[in-house]
């Protein structure tokens, strides 16, 4: 008999140990499993075994509790190797959260240990000869002369009845079996191969040093079109020659075909794809490809830092800068600290690149803590796109209250003219902001966030953009009955409806994330656009990164203070870089580029810089602010999230939890709790830690931890946040 040790599938602190069962059969580690739990059929995942020599009975007495037996074993063999087991028991700690929600983050949908409904091997049903002989009739013969000539064929392929190949079947000339069919993610795509990898001077002096350098991190800074794909392209190809696999990372899913199909042209079918827009037999199909070793090359989103490669040589993270590098939910990992530990693991390299590195990344780099490799001029020497600013204030003043400028809508209808293409930049998708009551003044809310309701033109609605709650757009006021209601704000489809009237003969595509939910209407937007069926795409920050098209050569953006106006320390960062990035879709071709940003701070420090593409500049003002204010990189911060349905327990505990820290802690800075904001019906009050030594940060965090989540008092969730990259 053995004993097994089964981690729960429910991911919560309580249940965070294993729990024991019996099997009669010995069965591995690392293996899902179905167990009773609480009178429930529940998947578990196995974290040891031990053969005993005791009865059932013998060990009940024993420990003291009745054992139960498994019920039935889902795999045969383990689904991650030994360094994904360690890398998860390491994050459990560093991110003070359920081991089990650490192996799930880890597995694609259908395997993770979860009782939601699983995808197998997709197979078809073949025939093949596998005897000779005459057959019993005509029909029989044809049949047979077919399959002779062909060798194999799908059933469904067959142009003769079920009961021909049963005859056949039966006389033992052909064999009817099933075969198994890779869901291929990049099937239909026509890829142009390209085995050909030619740099410049300067993008191989990068890669020889990237390749000599002591230091496993190493920054690209390049500008937009430097080339660093290219570069990332010839490390990946030395990777292959030494034996060793590669994961490329991009940040947006819009992302990942641009990265996909050029990794795919050079290196075809050793390149796996894994992404949250994949099928899930898709991703079962791509995750047993990586771990037969079929692809040494795994290019997709945060997820593949799980890739259970062997032999890891390098991990790529184009646009390493980008929030969504960051979890938001748990476990709440930073793709780079996952990225670190497996590169010590496999003794390999990590390559960061971006036209605009975070503060923190280039704050290192410059230390000598990353090699730095600096790529400032286009490839083949393009200029940079020319970029103007428009203030807004003017425009107003001269009595233009349009959201576009009118230096904007005359540079448009130039680059229309010119049979050129242009990308309008709005950060802010739907219809109008909000829908307000004139009568009442009150704007209509989210009965479930503490947000109002977005107006969506297209579907007559109001949504919410955090909980995707929606109602059909009312005609009187929910709180006092008036119908003066009023839309206030921009977004997306407005500013799509605008240019349509503007200009009634340019094809326009919106590309944000109403147009791109389904699956790969993404790729066929950005396809259109790419085959000149468009003239305009407007977008939100999606369309902002990664993209290239050579016949784009004017970029406007539209509000771009926006971003500025976010109480986060992040904020004049975050908005430099969505300039530069954007502005960089300009002049990728052989013609001249141009951007126009409207602004209404035309005089703020992070606009300027982001007009003249000079980061050293934006840098040296930034990094000063972040040393007045004491925030990263001359600190660490963690947020403590409380979280409950009742607003007064969050209140109380989150002014305990406070008061305790300020206690138990010395030398960091708390501030908060901030005010209760409500998402999804759950409230929250967030406190925000700046410190330098993270041990006893980490020993009163997992004591809080301990105390409200494994022991559930308070009534309230606490989840920790290390390097959070929203602050509030």
């Amino acid at each position: 008999m053995f004993k097994v040790e089964v981690l729960i599938e429910h991911p919560v602190q309580a249940l965070d140990r294993g729990f024991s069962y019996l099997s009669k059969k010995p069965i591995l580690t690392g293996i899902r499993v179905q167990v009773p739990f609480n009178h429930r059929q529940v998947v578990g995942y196995v974290l040891s075994v031990e053969e005993v020599d005791l009865t059932q009975k013998e060990l009940e007495e024993r420990d003291g509790f009745k054992y139960s037996y498994i019920y039935s074993v889902i795999d045969e063999a383990p689904l991650l190797n030994n360094e994904l087991i360690t890398l998860a028991h390491r994050m459990s700690k560093m991110t003070i959260c359920p081991l089990i929600a650490c192996f799930q983050a880890m597995l694609p949908g259908t395997l993770k240990p979860s009782t939601h409904k699983m995808v197998g091997i997709k197979t078809i049903t073949c025939v093949r000869v596998i005897n000779t002989g005459i057959p019993k009739t005509t029909k029989q013969q044809e049949a047979f002369r077919l399959l002779v000539e062909k060798g194999e064929m799908f059933l469904k392929d067959i142009p003769y009845s079920r009961s021909v190949i049963a005859s056949l079947e039966k006389q033992g000339l052909v064999e009817v079996y099933n075969k198994e069919v890779q869901r291929d993610p990049y099937a239909g795509n026509n890829l142009k191969i390209n085995n050909k990898i030619t740099l410049t001077p300067l993008q191989t002096s990068v890669v020889e040093g990237v390749l000599e350098t002591s230091q496993m991190i190493s920054l690209i800074h390049g500008v937009t079109g430097s080339g660093k794909t290219e570069v990332y392209i010839a490390l990946t190809k030395k990777m292959l020659e030494e034996n060793k696999t590669v994961l490329m990372l991009v940040p947006e899913i819009s992302l990942t075909p641009m990265m996909e199909r050029v990794f795919k042209e050079r290196f075809h079918d050793e390149v796996a794809i894994i992404h949250s827009r994949l099928s899930q037999g898709e991703k079962y199909d791509e995750y047993r490809r990586i771990k037969k070793g079929e692809a040494r090359i795994v290019v997709g989103a945060r997820s593949a830092i799980f890739a259970p490669v062997e032999n890891l040589g390098l991990i790529i993270m184009d646009e390493e800068h980008d929030m969504s590098y960051k979890q938001d939910n748990t476990p709440r990992y930073h793709t780079l600290s996952i990225a670190k530990m497996r590169a010590e693991k496999n003794h390999a390299k990590i390559v960061l690149g971006s036209a605009t590195p975070s503060v923190e990344t280039y704050a290192r780099a410059k230390k000598g803590i990353y090699s730095l490799f600096e790529m400032n001029q286009r490839i083949n020497g393009k200029p940079l796109p020319y970029c103007e600013v428009v203030d807004m204030g003017n425009e107003s003043r001269s009595g233009n209250y349009s959201l576009m400028s009118r230096r904007m809508k005359q540079r448009l209808q130039e680059t229309l003219d010119k049979k050129e293409q242009a990308m309008i930049l709005l950060n802010k998708r739907g219809y109008a902001s909000f829908i307000k009551c004139e009568s009442c003044n009150e704007p209509i809310r989210c009965p479930h966030c503490d947000v109002t309701l977005t107006y969506h033109k297209a579907e007559n609605r109001l949504k919410c953009h955090l909980c995707e709650y929606f109602i059909p757009t009312p005609r009187t006021c929910p709180n006092c009955g008036s119908t003066h209601l009023k839309k206030i704000g921009y977004g997306t489809q407005k500013i799509e409806e605008e240019l349509e009237k503007q200009y009634p003969e340019a094809h326009i595509i919106r590309f944000d994330f109403d147009t791109t939910r389904n699956k790969n209407t993404h790729l066929k937007l950005l396809k259109d656009f790419e085959e000149h069926k468009a003239d305009i795409m407007l977008g939100t920050q999606m369309i902002a990164k990664g993209l290239d098209f050579s016949n784009v050569t004017f970029v406007g953006v539209l509000m771009a203070d926006l971003s500025l106006m976010v109480p986060d320390f992040r904020a004049s960062e975050r908005t430099f870089q969505l300039l530069c990035q954007v502005a960089g879709r300009s002049g990728r071709g052989e013609k001249q580029g141009t951007v126009m940003i409207q602004t209404f701070n035309p005089e703020h420090y992070a606009i300027k810089a982001a007009v003249k593409q000079d980061y050293d500049a934006f840098f040296k003002e930034e990094i000063a602010f972040r040393k007045k204010a004491k925030y990263p990189p001359y600190c660490h911060l963690v947020s403590v999230i409380v979280q409950s349905r009742s607003p007064k327990n969050v209140h109380s505990i989150a002014l305990d939890i406070s008061q305790y820290l300020k206690d138990h802690l010395e030398k960091v800075r708390i501030i908060g709790p901030q005010s209760t904001f409500k998402m999804q019906d759950i409230y929250r009050e967030r406190i925000l830690i700046k410190y330098i030594e993270s041990k006893p940060i980490y020993e009163q965090l997992s004591i809080i931890d301990d105390y409200y989540n494994r022991t559930r008092k308070g009534g309230v969730i606490v989840a920790c946040d290390f390097n959070p990259y929203s602050t509030y």
